[in-house]
């Protein structure tokens, strides 16, 4: 099922990372290895360059395994799920020489750009012996990952410098464009994006509905920080454009498809459902989908760097014991996690208060009940574990309903979890808690609530009801009076339906909304007078700091720090 993104080679990332030089003799084509010059003659040549995109854009998901989910961790859904001030725990440690800060600037330019730049300059040399469809879709798609990437940045560290074509020779004068110039630079490619890519792709590939969803994204962007609202109309455009079907069989699905149908669940359980995220499933649902594979070369380089959901998402319960104090058994099929990305109260509780009925909160999409594991126990095995609040900790109950002393660490190792992160452990490897299971980037579902949010600024809160009401109707949630939409109401209803999918971190920077959010919600700490994000974040904190060493190494012009850094 999967295509040539899982067939990359290594040797197709490191020509992509070189630069070319002026030299004559460098300019010399070398035949015994990948260069542009050799490379980038065909169809195939430059689908290996795309490919190479793709494995780059994995790579921001899978790059939280030395940063522990930066995009996630430190917002108003979850919180570092250990005692320590890691993770934005302490929002005093978020400064221009913490990895995480320099890591993804990093994955920006080094990986994301340079490639997508070196193919847009080659790519409509009228010498190539290239269809025409295919030289479309291969600049579409180049179009489309400069764009995302671009967008990126505006969401984190806000302006940051354009730069459009290869780096060839060293440069020391970067000057930062306003956050503004970069959000219409990322819209303007993919204006051109929508023109070349094609309607209807494999598994894992970007199809025209995909950039007409990042589009709608940017636009309302663009309207927030430019004040033109004539931007909303183009938002609603772009993303009735993936709604009504014009850029491609996409829709929200609402009856039960594929082979889980058959299984207790719910049709939203069957979006996530291990092998049906994809569109060759009867997913019509997702458009894009990072793609991960077990046993494939180019499916997961090692296998810290596959899915790492389980890992980050679940909670350490190899670490529970029994009453009779026999610990589980460290991995089983649900993986092995390690409580990182642990929920607040606000993701867990709060934000389901509302609809107790929504489907989103049923027990096929949030485990609330986990078992013994341990054969060793045979008192407690296969048995669920059950607690009780006694003093205030939440402890282990045995089976005739005494309560034990074992209290239980609801930060890292018991709390309940989203299920969408469930799959198979890549190459059977269950230690590492980490999944071959493609992971759902881009849905209609969140097209509606992009929507939604594009009427809400424009002041037409009826339609923005409507769209909401499509979400909700599908979740069998009530469904919303105008009355309600507020710009709390989308990003609660963004949590309810797309937590652990959506990179939450720029959801709040976009809307301006980190700092009051955090403040809201992340403020308790985790151990008696104990850091928090919500106790530590400050007013300045709305963007992260440029990286110290950009700005050391920029000694041709002044590269100016974002305030408070």
């Amino acid at each position: 099922m999967k295509n040539t993104i899982n067939k990359i080679t290594i040797a197709v990332l490191c020509l992509l990372a070189t630069t070319s030089c002026t030299d004559e003799f460098l300019n010399e084509v070398p035949l015994d290895r990948f260069s542009p010059e050799n490379l980038l003659t065909n169809a195939a040549g430059f689908d290996a360059a795309v490919v190479a995109l793709y494995e780059g854009a994995r790579q921001e998901h899978t790059i939280g395994s030395t940063n522990f989910e930066y995009m996630t961790v430190g917002t108003d859904q979850t919180q570092w799920g250990r005692n320590d001030a890691r993770g934005n725990k302490d929002y005093s440690l978020l400064n221009s020489n913490l990895d995480a800060t320099i890591i993804y600037w990093d994955w920006a330019y080094k990986q994301m750009i340079v490639r997508a730049n070196l193919i847009l300059e080659n790519i409509d040399n009228p010498s190539l012996n290239i269809a025409e469809d295919a030289r479309k879709n291969i600049k579409g798609q180049a179009l489309f990952f400069r764009a995302y990437t671009y967008n990126f940045l505006a969401n984190i560290y806000g302006g940051v410098p354009i730069v459009k074509e290869r780096i060839v020779e060293p440069k020391f004068d970067f000057v930062r464009n306003s956050r503004a110039e970069v959000l219409s630079f990322s819209a303007k490619d993919l204006e051109e994006a929508t023109t070349l890519l094609p309607l209807d792709v494999k598994d894992g590939r970007i199809p025209r509905a995909a950039a007409f969803h990042l589009l709608s994204e940017v636009y309302i962007s663009l309207g927030m920080e430019t004040k033109d609202a004539s931007l909303y109309d183009k938002s609603i455009s772009a993303a009735s454009k993936v709604i009504n079907k014009e850029a491609g069989d996409y829709q929200i699905m609402t009856t039960r498809f594929g082979p889980a149908a058959s299984k207790p669940g719910d049709v939203f359980s069957d979006i996530f459902a291990d092998g049906q995220v994809n569109k060759s499933s009867g997913n019509k649902e997702v458009m894009w989908a990072w793609q991960f594979e077990s046993t494939t070369l180019g499916g997961s380089y090692t296998v810290a760097l596959a899915n790492n959901s389980i890992r980050y998402w679940a909670p350490e319960y190899d670490r529970l014991q029994t009453p009779n104090r026999i610990l589980n058994i460290s991995p089983d099929s649900l993986g092995r996690g390690i409580g990182v990305n642990s929920p607040t109260n606000y993701a867990k509780y709060d934000v389901w208060a509302l609809d107790p009925k929504d489907i989103r909160n049923s027990n096929f999409n949030i485990r609330r009940t986990f078992y013994y594991n341990n054969p060793a126990d045979r008192e407690y095995f296969a048995k669920p574990i059950l607690t009780r609040k006694v003093n205030g900790n939440l402890v282990i109950v045995r089976n005739d309903g005494t309560p034990t002393t074992i209290v239980l660490d609801t930060l890292r190792q018991y709390y309940p979890y989203f299920r969408k992160i469930e799959g198979a452990a890549i190459n059977g490897n269950i230690l590492s808690g980490n999944t071959a299971k493609d992971f759902s980037r881009m849905r209609v579902a969140e097209t509606y609530l992009l929507r939604a949010e594009a009427y809400f600024r424009k002041g037409d809160l009826d339609n923005a009801a409507k769209d909401i009401n499509v979400v909700r109707a599908r979740a069998k949630a009530s469904l919303i009076s105008s009355a309600v939409v507020t710009e709390d109401f989308i990003l609660d209803e963004r949590t309810r339906e797309l937590i652990v999918e959506e990179p939450r971190l720029r959801t709040l920077i976009r809307m301006g909304r980190l700092v009051d959010r955090v403040r809201k919600y992340n403020s308790a700490p985790s151990v008696a007078n104990g850091p928090s994000s919500g106790r530590t974040i400050q007013d300045f904190n709305r963007y992260w700091p440029i990286p110290q060493k950009v700005i050391d190494a920029n000694t041709g012009a002044k590269l100016e720090q974002n305030p408070g850094y």
